[in-house]
């Protein structure tokens, strides 16, 4: 079977097939039952299911050892095929949706109502992580979504990736782009290998790479930190400001030929409130609205960004003593040896 003609009607029963192989009783079971079975398997069935569905999808036979490395190694679009599949033996709710996060051990996408619940936990668990390594980290006020998370779900019972973000962070990260590429218009520059870069150190492999910008280093490194401050401040002025606004939800379609895709925007905590897992697609749509203001927005805040950019890159020229080395503490990054496996 050619997977680019793959359709619902053909995903489904490859996927009641493969929920058979992880337990013969599922159909057996309530609806409840079944979906708590789907959020939270262990990882011998979800292997299980895997090894089934890539036989059945890619003609892939493989032993259970072997499932996560063929998965890593399938294409578009075949691989969006799988995933599709995968939705309706892992996924929850009306729109078997599945983020791709590690949840703590015995808890499950289904220990949390609301985007809200989720999302503000994540908070708390980022606050008290920050507070470990850093005894004098202040803390910041929670505000919604200002990491974005990813994840999949049916929509009119086609596969599509998303991404689950709030309007302050999506502006911030667009700026953010533009402003990187400004800055290296600025004072070009590029990144080099240290003498440690690749270096095997215990759980992985050392990161050390540097920026060359042709003598200018301590000035690009000074603007770089006030671009970050700025980015800071914009962000939290941004999620103060839609925190006062009514429930709003901003539904963009991102997709390619081959990587359907959506964004789900929302504007501040009380929307998230409002928005169950569940029933996120029917909730989302009570508070839908057309995302064009918020463009109209991101052209100003741009402008604003830019703005900012030549007056600190000219005070800087102008000012700044390179000879000065500000503190900062050193880092060592290492990355753990499937870190780039996730990228691709």
């Amino acid at each position: 079977m050619e997977t680019t003609s793959f359709k619902i009607s053909e995903i489904k029963p490859i996927a009641r097939r493969a929920l058979m192989i992880a337990d013969s009783h599922y159909f057996a079971w309530n609806a409840r039952r079944q979906e708590l079975f789907r959020a939270g398997m262990d990882e011998s069935r979800r292997k299980k299911i895997r090894r089934a569905l890539l036989a059945a999808i890619v003609d892939v036979n493989c032993t259970l050892e072997e499932v996560d490395l063929e998965w890593s190694e399938i294409a578009q679009p075949e691989v969006n095929f799988l995933n599709w599949a995968v939705l309706l033996t892992e996924g929850i709710g009306d729109d078997y949706i599945f983020l791709n996060e590690t949840f703590a051990e015995g808890k499950t996408l289904l220990d949390f109502e609301t985007l809200y619940d989720f999302d503000y936990d994540d908070y708390l668990f980022q606050e008290q992580a920050r507070r470990q390594s850093f005894p004098d980290y202040a803390g910041i006020e929670y505000f919604a979504f200002k990491h974005p998370f990813w994840g999949r779900l049916l929509i009119d019972e086609n596969f599509f990736y998303a991404t689950f973000t709030s309007v302050a962070t999506l502006l911030i990260d667009d700026i953010e782009e533009v402003g990187r590429e400004y800055i290296d218009q600025l004072i070009p520059h590029h990144l080099v290998e240290g003498k440690h870069h690749g270096e095997q150190e215990k759980g992985g492999m050392r990161w050390d790479m540097r920026e060359d910008a042709n003598g200018m280093e301590a000035q690009l490194g000074e603007l770089q930190m006030r671009w970050g401050d700025f980015l800071q401040e914009r962000w939290l002025q941004m999620s103060r400001f839609f925190a006062q606004q009514k429930p709003t939800v901003y539904i963009l379609d991102d997709s390619l030929d081959d990587d359907p895709h959506r964004f789900f925007i929302f504007n501040n905590e009380t929307t998230l409130k409002k928005i169950r897992w569940r029933h996120f697609l029917s909730d989302c749509q009570l508070y839908n609205a057309d995302y064009v203001e918020i463009e109209k927005q991101l052209g100003q805040e741009v402008s604003e960004a830019r703005q900012f950019l030549d007056d600190n890159y000219r005070d800087i020229i102008k000012n700044f003593d390179p000879k000065i080395v500000k503190f900062q503490q050193k880092k060592k990054i290492i990355l753990a040896e499937s870190f780039f496996d996730d990228w691709f």
